[in-house]
Order: C-alpha cells, then sequence, then structure tokens
C-alpha cells in the first residue's frame, strides 16, 4: 500500500511539474516573437528613412556599420530647455542707409558692366526723319470726308484747296460754286471762290467775289487780310477803297490808309493806325502784318519779326507773314530759319515755286546740301528748266560727292557726282561755282590748305574769276599772311573793279 501511495505521490509530482514548466516556456517563446517582429519592423523604418540617390545627403551624418552591428543601446538625447535669445532693436534709419548704400553699389557696378560691354553691342542705325515731312492725304480721302458732310464748309473747303494744289480747277471750281449755291449768304463762300479765281489768275473774277464778300460782312477777316498783304491782283486795292468808301467806320478804311501810309514812307504814321486799328479790330491779323512791314521799312528788324510771328499765330495759314519772315531771315544771315519759313509757305502752297527756289537756296547758303538738294529736286517737278536750279543743284551734288569721297564713302560720292551730271552734264557752267563754295566752306571750317585748293581750281577753270582771287584773299588772310592777301585783293579789282568786297578788305588791311 505504501509502494502504491508513494508512487502516485511521485506520479503527481512528477505531472505538476510538468505543468508549471510548460506556460513559462509558452511565455518565454512569445517574447522571443515579439524581440524578433520588432526587429523586423525596426529594419524596414530604417529602409524607408534611407534617402535616394537622386535627393541631396542630409547633414546628419549616418552611424556607422560598426555602431549598427554592436549590441550596445542607444541612449535617446537628453532635452536641454532653451534660454530666451533677447530681440535686438531694428534702427529704421540704420536699415535706410544700408539699403541706399546697397543701391549705389549695384548701380555702380551695372554703369562698369555696361562701360565695360558697350563696344560689344552692334550699333543701331536710327531711322531719319525729315523736319517737313507732314502727314499727305489722298484725292480719295478728302472726297470721302466731303461727301460724308455735304453741308461742312470747312471740309468742302480742304476739298476744293486739294484740287487748287493739283490745280484741278474745274473740280475745284464745281466744289465752291456747290457750297455758293447752298450758302448764298455766307461770305466765306464768296471768299473761297474768289481767291480760287485769284490763284488761276483770273483777277476779275476774284474782285467780284471779294466784292461780294464784303458786302455782306465788312469785317470779313479772310477778305480783308488778303487784301491788306497786298498780293495778287492791282484790283484788291481798288476793292478795298470801294469798301473804305461803303463804310467809313469799318476795318477796310484802316487798312485802305495804313497802306497809303507805308507807300508814301510815313512809317511811323502807319505804325501808330495799325495799333489803334488793331485795338479796334482785335481778330484781324492784317493790322499786325501792316505793322511788321512798317517796322521792316524803319530798320527795326526785331519788332518786325515778332510781328510777323504774331500774324501767323492769328492766322497760321497766312502765306505773306511765312513769307516777310523766311526773306527777314534770310537778310540776317540766318540761313536754317529762312528755309524752316519757306518750308512753311511750300507747305500752304505746293505749287510756289519762287518759295521752293528760297527754300533750297537757304539751306545752300547754310551748307545743309543734303536738304538743298531735295527742295530743289521738288522744285524741277513743278518747274523742269528752272534756270538758277539747273546751275545750283548740281553744285550741291557735287560738293556731297567731294565730302563723300574726304570721309571714304567712295560709292555714295560716285553716286553723288552721276546725279550731278543727271541735271546739267555741261559741268563747266557750274564746277567753278561748287569749287567756290567748298573754298569758303573749307575755310569757315579751319581747313584752310584744302580752301585754297578749291580756289585754285576755280582759276584753272576760269582763269578770270574775281570771286575767286577774293575769296583766296581771305583765306590768306585768316592764315595770318597779309600780304599774299592783299596781292589776290588787288587781283580781284583788276578783274572786277566794282568789286565792293575786295575793296572794302584791302581798306581794312590798310588800316590794320
Amino acid at each position: 500500500m505504501r509502494i502504491k501511495f508513494f508512487h502516485w505521490i511521485t506520479r503527481l509530482l512528477f505531472l505538476s511539474f510538468l505543468a508549471g514548466v510548460l506556460p513559462i516556456n509558452s511565455a518565454a517563446n512569445q517574447v522571443v516573437a515579439q524581440e524578433q517582429e520588432k526587429k523586423k519592423s525596426s529594419k524596414k523604418k530604417s529602409k524607408k528613412k534611407q534617402p535616394s540617390k537622386k535627393k541631396k545627403r542630409s547633414k546628419k551624418k549616418k552611424p556607422s556599420k560598426k555602431k549598427r552591428s554592436g549590441k550596445s543601446k542607444r541612449t535617446a538625447p537628453k532635452k536641454v530647455a532653451a534660454t530666451p535669445v533677447p530681440k535686438k532693436e531694428v534702427s529704421v534709419i540704420h536699415l535706410t542707409g544700408e539699403l541706399f548704400e546697397y543701391t549705389n553699389k549695384m548701380k555702380t557696378s551695372s554703369q562698369r558692366l555696361a562701360h565695360a560691354t558697350r563696344y560689344l553691342a552692334t550699333p543701331q542705325t536710327k531711322e531719319v526723319v525729315r523736319i517737313e515731312s507732314k502727314p499727305k492725304y489722298t484725292t480719295r480721302d478728302y472726297e470721302a470726308a466731303a461727301q460724308k458732310a455735304p453741308f461742312d464748309i470747312r471740309a468742302q473747303r480742304q476739298l476744293g484747296m486739294h484740287y487748287e494744289q493739283s490745280q484741278d480747277w474745274e473740280n475745284a471750281k464745281d466744289v465752291y460754286l456747290r457750297v455758293l449755291t447752298k450758302n448764298p449768304l455766307n461770305p466765306d463762300a464768296h471768299f473761297y471762290l474768289g481767291n480760287m479765281y485769284q490763284n488761276m489768275g483770273d483777277d476779275k473774277k476774284a474782285r467780284d467775289s471779294y466784292e461780294e464778300a464784303l458786302a455782306l460782312d465788312p469785317s470779313h477777316r479772310a477778305t480783308l487780310d488778303i487784301l491788306a498783304t497786298g498780293s495778287g491782283a492791282s484790283d484788291n486795292n481798288a476793292v478795298l477803297e470801294q469798301s473804305a468808301a461803303t463804310h467809313p467806320d469799318g476795318p477796310a478804311q484802316k487798312l485802305t490808309l495804313i497802306k497809303q501810309k507805308i507807300n508814301s514812307g510815313d512809317h511811323e504814321d502807319a505804325i501808330k493806325l495799325a495799333v489803334l486799328a488793331q485795338d479796334q479790330f482785335p481778330e484781324h491779323g492784317g493790322f499786325v502784318f501792316l505793322q511788321g512791314r512798317a517796322y521792316e521799312e524803319l530798320g527795326e528788324i526785331n519788332k518786325a519779326k515778332s510781328s510777323y510771328q504774331r500774324a501767323i499765330k492769328m492766322d497760321p495759314r497766312n502765306e505773306d507773314a511765312h513769307l516777310s519772315l523766311g526773306h527777314l531771315y534770310f537778310n540776317q544771315g540766318k540761313y536754317v530759319y529762312a528755309a524752316l519759313a519757306f518750308s512753311d509757305v511750300v507747305y500752304l502752297n505746293n505749287y510756289d515755286v519762287d518759295a521752293r527756289y528760297m527754300q533750297g537756296l537757304s539751306y545752300f547758303n547754310a551748307n545743309e546740301w543734303g536738304r538743298a538738294a531735295s527742295a530743289w529736286e521738288d522744285l524741277l517737278h513743278y518747274s523742269p528748266q528752272h534756270p538758277l536750279v539747273k546751275t545750283l543743284l548740281p553744285q550741291a551734288y557735287y560738293i556731297l560727292a567731294v565730302e563723300y569721297n574726304r570721309m571714304g564713302e567712295s560709292t555714295l560720292g560716285r553716286t553723288s557726282f552721276s546725279k550731278a551730271l543727271s541735271v546739267n552734264n555741261h559741268s563747266r557752267s557750274w564746277l567753278p561755282g561748287a569749287m567756290r563754295s567748298l573754298g569758303k566752306y573749307y575755310r569757315e571750317k579751319g581747313m584752310y590748305k584744302e580752301s585754297l585748293s578749291a580756289y585754285q581750281e576755280v582759276v584753272e577753270l576760269k582763269p578770270m574769276d574775281a570771286e575767286a582771287y577774293t575769296g583766296m584773299g581771305i583765306t590768306y588772310w585768316k592764315m595770318k599772311e597779309q600780304q599774299l592777301a592783299k596781292a589776290a585783293w588787288q587781283r580781284s579789282l583788276e578783274l572786277n573793279p566794282d568789286s565792293n568786297e575786295a575793296r572794302g578788305w584791302l581798306m581794312i588791311a590798310h588800316q590794320g
């Protein structure tokens, strides 16, 4: 019994031992499995955190292989409390000063860069624009504008003037007669018709139209202004006197009296009467124009110029005021301004050949050879056989040819010379004049040797040319060669005893 009990006891203890060991082993296995899963997850996370080859490397250093293989556990860094940094006070004045310094530095650097690279950039050619160029409209434009406004007198006037400039007198007459039919009581309509007849040269019909205009309005400004200037037919004075007799208190009577004073030489009284009449009729520019004429006769050029300019300001289409101003500038030697004044006349009247000639001559005297040639080329379209232009235009082209050759532009020089021959192939008629102009041009530029060479060419082409010896003497005088200058002027007087210029220089030389 005892043996069985002991045997039973031992089996019970053995079973209890097995029952206690199994839970411990299973728990240990679970712990080992959890650790293995943690290691796998940590490896996956480490693979995800590794940057790709294309991305930039981070600033943090990667741990070495030795540290990864080691069994020592990483310790987390201790957190340190951040100490507050005191804020600095920002000065607006200080920041402004720094910004100003940076701006100056950038500006100087950009200027230096531009200065260093300016020779690398290709030069840009600018388009040359003529000063006197004006917008040009076609006949269709004027006709379309007139058709859109059949009752607008100004639009009809523009069309009529366009026909007049192209000398299409029949169409111009149709326009003005149509305007007069629709507006028989308008003095402007009568003035337009009369002005056209005057431009055509039909003085009788022009006088009739001016009479009708002044009968409707004795103070009609346009009619009185054109009668006051004295341009056109001599019958215009009769029209002015007739209107003055009919209306003794009107502006026509004042204009008639002022013109009589100027013609008789009583210029001071004419100016006084013109000033009083201008105060009474401030809208009429004819009184201002007559003041300018009286001042010019008295030799008071500045006052005359001011009067002409006032008359132009009051009526920009006053051709006589532009002409008078141009001649005044020309006589003063202000050739560029004279050319501009004559250009205004050409713009107002394309068929004014005299104004075109003076325009080119003013540019020629101002040594503007290209502009002179352009003006005279345009003149030849209206007067192909103009005798003076046939002589002066080749001179301008020849001077251009010489200047082009001197500057190394031989192609342009040959082109200009061929143009000179195309205008007038008889070179002996214009070549001495061209060389005289070159001699004067070089002397004014201080190129005395070139000036003497030009005058010597004139003497070889034309040995009896007194003007060449006069110019040669002036060049010698500028070179301080007084004896040679006197000899040249004496030779000029031998060839032309009436040469006042050579005689005047000789008097100056003897006084010196």
